[in-house]
């Protein structure tokens, strides 16, 4: 593991958020811009792209956000021809499509399957490689006096990968150490929750509402889901 990665850790910790779904979102922001303005006319990205039906959802939308219509364009042309293709391989009432249809319980099933992806989002499969990097480098620094400051005076990490890490560290006294500070960053949040709903309470509603309060019900959504685009091992791949 490079010493880039563990530096990488610390800054992520000093910015709002999970820091392993920043760095996750990071990465993936770097492969895909590698995608369009590198690869769209590379044929092994092309045939990935037709494999597996496009990028997930997810990814497939932020594709977007990068301004490269005739790059995403160029991608996705090769998704529609390969899905045409196989639509009209495998479509009910090809020669063929009688014997099948004898051992199958409805007449589109073959056609459903072949439009069943073969491999999974690129994307995808580099952030689980990278998530899991990245958490090996966290358990395998739970006992570093620097991280673990940085860790305790960030949000924490959101519920998933703070379930993840724990599956990770065997180590007894840094478990500990690993629960102590997200337990008082949690209650942290919840205190900045509880004063968010006092004061918006009509017999409060004079007393200003703290920056930290004010915006606790969106940390609180992050903290227990994840930040936007990052799946935390629950990814549903296509």
């Amino acid at each position: 593991m490079s010493s880039f990665s563990y530096y990488d850790l610390l800054e992520m910790f000093e910015q709002p958020g999970c820091a392993v779904c920043r760095i996750l979102q990071r990465d993936a922001h770097q492969m895909l811009d590698s995608i369009l303005y590198e690869r769209v006319t590379h044929p092994p990205t092309q045939n990935i792209f037709r494999a597996c039906r496009g990028l997930c959802g997810e990814h497939g939308w932020q594709l977007t956000q990068f301004s490269n219509a005739l790059g995403t364009a160029i991608l996705y042309e090769q998704v529609a021809h390969e899905i045409l293709t196989i639509m009209g391989e495998h479509s009910p009432g090809r020669v063929g499509q009688g014997i099948r249809r004898m051992f199958t319980q409805h007449p589109n099933a073959a056609l459903a399957d072949a439009l069943e992806p073969t491999t999974v989002c690129p994307v995808c499969v580099m952030t689980d490689d990278a998530e899991a990097r990245y958490l090996r480098l966290l358990t395998d620094h739970l006992g570093d006096a620097k991280l673990m400051g940085a860790y305790r005076a960030s949000e924490g990490l959101c519920l998933g990968h703070f379930r993840q890490l724990l599956r990770v560290t065997e180590d007894i006294e840094n478990s500990k150490s690993l629960i102590n500070a997200q337990n008082v960053i949690l209650e942290r949040l919840r205190l900045d929750l509880l004063e968010f709903m006092r004061k918006n309470d009509y017999q409060h509603v004079s007393e200003a509402v703290k920056p930290n309060e004010a915006n606790s019900w969106i940390r609180a959504v992050s903290r227990m889901g994840g930040e936007r685009g990052v799946f935390n091992g629950r990814r549903k791949r296509n």
